[in-house]
């Protein structure tokens, strides 16, 4: 009977030492990358929210759990709303996508089309399925104001022009650049093209 609360009590121990709640490492990232958008200091943000410096550490570092209370002041102190700093819990097992329910995207007269396959909003990314008839194209209006892009060629052919210079992918192939360093997509084939497209909002 010692024994076993002995054991109880260093379990309960170790995990006041080693918080491995989700939720409370995933709303101290939140409050942290949203107070250093906002160029803030934590003594700043402290003062704002009126909590200690120390309890605003403690929650940036994953370490304890604000009450409702006090998340409700801090969202106020970083002007956005609570639910921007919660996880998306619907994400958190398995989910089917419909192609009948796809987004499609169309350019160039039908010519350039993606099929938006999922959006990840907690990361910032968009993954599209893009069809390519042949001829030239610029960067993809609805791309121009991303950053980070991944593109990996199903089938057909396709090339890409960087600085003036030609990079002609095949299937298999993939590349990763930057938005702006792209002049020209174009598809050298008879034959439409299909990639796998990932594009970021945030420099990977």
């Amino acid at each position: 009977m010692a024994r076993s609360l002995e054991n109880q009590n260093l379990q309960e121990k170790h995990s006041e030492r080693v918080p491995d709640d989700f939720l409370t490492s995933f709303l101290g990232d939140k409050i942290r990358k949203r107070r250093l958008e906002l160029g803030l200091s934590m003594e700043k943000v402290a003062q704002i929210a009126q909590v200690s410096r120390g309890m605003l550490g403690l929650i940036e570092t994953g370490k304890t759990t604000p009450s409702i209370a006090i998340l409700w002041k801090l969202s106020k102190a970083l002007r956005t709303r609570v639910s921007e700093f919660l996880p998306d819990v619907s994400m958190h097992g398995p989910k089917i996508f419909r192609k009948e329910e796809s987004k499609i995207l169309t350019l160039n007269q039908d010519k350039l089309s993606a099929r938006v396959l999922h959006k990840d909003l907690e990361n910032h990314l968009e993954f599209l399925e893009v069809e390519l008839s042949p001829g030239s194209y610029p960067l993809p209006i609805w791309l121009q104001k991303q950053k980070s892009q991944t593109i990996s060629l199903v089938s057909g052919e396709i090339g890409l022009v960087f600085g003036s210079k030609k990079n002609l992918l095949f299937p298999g192939d993939t590349a990763v650049f930057l938005a702006q360093d792209l002049q020209e997509i174009f598809n050298p084939s008879d034959d439409n093209a299909i990639l796998f497209w990932i594009s970021s909002a945030v420099n990977l």
